[in-house]
This record gives structure tokens, C-alpha cells and sequence, in this order.
């Protein structure tokens, strides 16, 4: 797997999930020669009481993936594009060029894994619906993911993430009249503007904003989604957050 692959929670048809995708395919989705999704459900055998992983059964899953990826790109030509972990088991898919054989290749490559039970299936996907349409995050989810890495360095740095301290926030507008309806509608939510100022190469129009709280993963996450949604209804982007590591 390389950096370019993400995780994020979400819900799945009302259930809580967790997806694991390759955000790189964007750029080469759909591949022609590979119009056939392919997948494989492995049943876990000790999930959650949420229905994700648990740690204990997590390093068996990932060789079962493994197992699955190689044998995949061998007789398939596969490659994997994300899965989908709910419900008590974990969802694999692939692209691939054919689908003959799929359930003794599958099969085999669970062979090791005793008592792991395994649904598989196919459908000819030329759109690569599965992996744009359901896989791939939505423009929250990438805030989600954004911030897990903004959180992944701070914990790199020692920060106990429960800790109040300011953070910072960085909204653009393309029209004053915009920031200033933006600016007013989020001091009522508690935030402080911390500076506003004009890029002379776009131009576009920036407004910093400060609030006091902690940055746990459920707490920055539902004041980003806020922002991200309040700037848009003002025809805004958000552009992320910054803060400082703090020990306790």
C-alpha cells in the first residue's frame, strides 16, 4: 500500500463503517481494460460490538489481504481499490479484465485462514461506479481525513489531543460582500476573527478565525464539517486548520 492510501469512518446503507481506499486511481478511474469489479467479503470472526475490526483479529485481516491481492493480480490482472469494513466483515474489491474462476481463486488464497467464511461476486463496472460513486469520499470525508493527518503529526509531536487550545481556521471568498456576511453569521457561533486580508494574485478574500477547544477527533471534525458548510452557503471555500502541540 502506499501514502496515497486513506482511511475514513463513515455510514454504509445506515450502518457504521470504515472505508480504506487508494485516493490515486482518481487520476486514471475508469481504466478501460479493467471493466470488471470484482469482490470478496471475508466474514470476521471476533468484530467489534460496532462491527468493525478488532485489533486482535486486524494483523490476520491483513494477511488475508495480502493473500487475496497477490493471487488477484495473478490470474486477473486485479488491482485492488478499496474495501469496506461493516457489519462483522471486511469487503474487498478489485477491477479486473476477467471474472472466470473467481470463487476457486478466492478459495485458495483463504485456504490458510481456517474458519473464515468468504462471499464473492462480480459485475461488469465499466464506470467504475463502486469505487467513484460509493468508495471514493465525499467532500467531508476528505476533511476527515485531512484532519486525521493534521492529528497524526501532532501526536508525532507529543500533543494530548483532549487538551484545550486555541485553533486556527482559513476561509476564502471571492467577494468582500461574502466574507462579510460569513464573518457575521460565525461570530454567533463563537468564533474570534483573527485577521482578513486580500490575495492580490486571485484576488481572493481571507478571513482567519480562532476558537478555543479541544482537537479530538470528533471535536474538530464536527467544527471543520460546520465551517466547510457555512462558508459554502456564503459561496466560500474552506482551506484547513492549524495549532500548536500541547503536553500535558
Amino acid at each position: 500500500m502506499t501514502e496515497k492510501w486513506k482511511p475514513y469512518l463513515c455510514n454504509v446503507n445506515g450502518k457504521r463503517a470504515s472505508i480504506f481506499l487508494d485516493l490515486e486511481l482518481i487520476k486514471s478511474a475508469p481504466i478501460v481494460s479493467k471493466p470488471l469489479l470484482l469482490w470478496a467479503w471475508v466474514y470476521m470472526r471476533a468484530p467489534r460490538p460496532d462491527g468493525l475490526s478488532d485489533s486482535e483479529e486486524a494483523p490476520t485481516l491483513y494477511r488475508i489481504e495480502d493473500a487475496l491481492n497477490a493471487s488477484l493480480a495473478q490470474e486477473f490482472s486485479a488491482i485492488p481499490c478499496g474495501r469496506i469494513t461493516t457489519e462483522g466483515r471486511r469487503e474487498f474489491y478489485f477491477y479486473g479484465e476477467k471474472k472466470d474462476g473467481l470463487e476457486a481463486a478466492v478459495k485458495r488464497a483463504l485456504s490458510e485462514f481456517e474458519g473464515y467464511q468468504c462471499d464473492v461476486g462480480d459485475k461488469f463496472d465499466p464506470s467504475w461506479s463502486q469505487y467513484l460513486d460509493v468508495l471514493f469520499p465525499s467532500p467531508e470525508d476528505f476533511q476527515r481525513i485531512g484532519n486525521m493527518d493534521v492529528l497524526d503529526l501532532l501526536k508525532r509531536q507529543g500533543d494530548v489531543h483532549s487538551v484545550s487550545r486555541e485553533v486556527r481556521h482559513f476561509v476564502y471568498f471571492d467577494s468582500e460582500p461574502s466574507r462579510a456576511a460569513f464573518r457575521d453569521a460565525v461570530l454567533e457561533e463563537g468564533f474570534v476573527v483573527e485577521s482578513e486580508h486580500v490575495s492580490p494574485s486571485e484576488p481572493r478574500f481571507a478571513i482567519i478565525l480562532a476558537r478555543t477547544q479541544s482537537v479530538q477527533q470528533s471535536a474538530i471534525d464536527e467544527t471543520v464539517i460546520q465551517l466547510l458548510h457555512l462558508a459554502r452557503s456564503f459561496g466560500g471555500e474552506y482551506d484547513g486548520w492549524e495549532t500548536h502541540a500541547v503536553a500535558q
